[in-house]
């Protein structure tokens, strides 16, 4: 039965095999020689896509594609071979600090920050986020261990959660027996 291709395959007594051909315009004969098989998938591979293939000339662009040869690059070292051991084992917790630590921390002030939101949205707007701003300071000073810091940040926030309500009283004070007459 023949193939879509319909060649046939024969090899010689040198070592080189011919394949037939047959056109629409006649028949063809070509030779290659067999040195690989993949030479030979390749002449295979050209008369079926009815290709002329020359395998010294294939051979030569090989060649020449691959430019001269160069050793492999030399490995990357890898920066973590040798991990430093787990500074506590699996079955240990580490070390707790010292409990005169905690004895000497002061008690953290008040943040105020409930304060600071509601005369922010109730007074003055203004005066009111500088107290959101301060309230915030409290946690974050006290944690860094700035106590002094976090004391200060405490007072300025109450400072201006006071002016926010007396400044939203003025405003009210004022405003509203002026919108009464207008």
């Amino acid at each position: 039965m023949e193939t879509d291709m319909d060649k046939d395959k024969e090899i010689g007594k040198e070592g080189k095999m011919v394949f037939d051909e047959k056109h629409e315009s006649g028949e063809k004969e070509r030779t290659y020689e067999k040195n690989s098989e993949s030479e030979e998938i390749f002449a295979e591979w050209a008369d079926a896509l009815h290709l002329e293939y020359d395998p010294e000339e294939a051979r030569r662009r090989a060649e020449k594609a691959a430019g001269p040869v160069t050793p492999p690059p030399a490995p990357i070292p890898n920066p973590v071979q040798n991990p430093a051991p787990a500074p506590y084992p699996f079955n240990q917790q580490p070390p707790m600090p010292p409990a005169s630590d905690f004895n000497n921390q002061e008690p953290m002030p008040d943040t105020y920050l409930v304060w600071s939101v509601l005369a922010t949205v109730l007074c003055c707007l203004i005066p009111g986020i500088v107290a959101i701003v301060y309230s915030t300071m409290v946690s974050s000073k006290y944690y860094a261990k700035d106590y002094d810091g976090a004391r200060r940040a405490s007072e300025k926030a109450q400072y201006w959660i006071i002016a926010s309500v007396v400044l939203g009283v003025i405003t009210a004070a004022v405003y509203l027996p002026l919108s009464l007459f207008a």
